[in-house]
């Protein structure tokens, strides 16, 4: 696993530091979390963050709080705010919860949003092919990224939508800890979930894109599980 860690903290520069509100802050510190930027254990800093995006400490306090919610870091009194480690049956049982997740996506889709989505996945074709090319973690990152966003989307349902994001980034960094270990198998499951995806949205089967998200989230399950039997 710390060789996983190692490649990824080498291949990932630190995202640059918004200057803006909480929701910005937020999503650089989860990205820096998911990419293992910052390790299991880590103390985040209120004052020291603060400095680094230019803001008050509230702003940042305010995406610590999401962050706490979402289970991705643990704020205790005389402690502060620390990054959670992850456990393997949380991590199961969160894949687990995804899986069902995904096939009620057909029950609650926004077909109004198929097209712009099957554009937004379309868009990412070349970009996975040049992953054949170049072993870029964090260019791997953001398509997945977009893929879930581009999904996400298709969510009517608002509660249901909160807890599809708010699952991905729960699950992401045991993933994305491995991947290097498994770099080809997941690029080419990439090109081919990319490639399914947008045959279900250019049929306009909402219900087809959730069981497409949720094969490749199942298939995703058994490798790691695999790679952390054997590693």
């Amino acid at each position: 696993m710390a060789r996983a860690v190692t490649a990824l903290k080498r291949e990932a520069p630190r995202t640059a530091a918004p200057r803006g509100q909480a929701i910005e802050i937020h999503r650089v510190l989860r990205d820096r979390i998911c990419l293992l930027q910052y390790r299991p254990g880590e103390l985040l800093v209120e004052t020291e963050l603060a400095a680094e995006f230019n803001v008050s400490r509230t702003p940042v306090r305010q995406a610590l709080q999401r962050l706490d919610y979402e289970g991705l870091v643990e704020t205790k009194n005389g402690v502060g705010t620390t990054v959670t480690g992850v456990d393997f049956q949380e991590f199961k049982d969160v894949y687990a919860f995804r899986l069902r997740l995904s096939e009620m996506i057909g029950d609650f889709g926004r077909p109004e949003r198929t097209q712009k989505a099957l554009e937004e996945v379309e868009a990412l074709v070349a970009r996975v092919d040049a992953l054949f090319q170049s072993r870029d973690f964090e260019q791997f990152w953001q398509i997945n990224h977009e893929i879930h966003f581009a999904v996400n989307g298709l969510i009517g349902n608002s509660a249901m939508q909160e807890i599809h994001d708010r699952l991905y980034f729960q699950a992401s960094r045991v993933w994305y800890s491995l991947v290097d270990r498994m770099w080809e198998d997941e690029v080419r499951f990439l090109k081919e979930e990319v490639d399914e995806l947008c045959r279900a949205l250019r049929a306009g089967d909402l219900r087809a894109v959730g069981f497409v998200q949720r094969n490749f989230i199942s298939y995703g399950l058994s490798r790691v599980a695999r790679y952390i039997s054997t590693g």
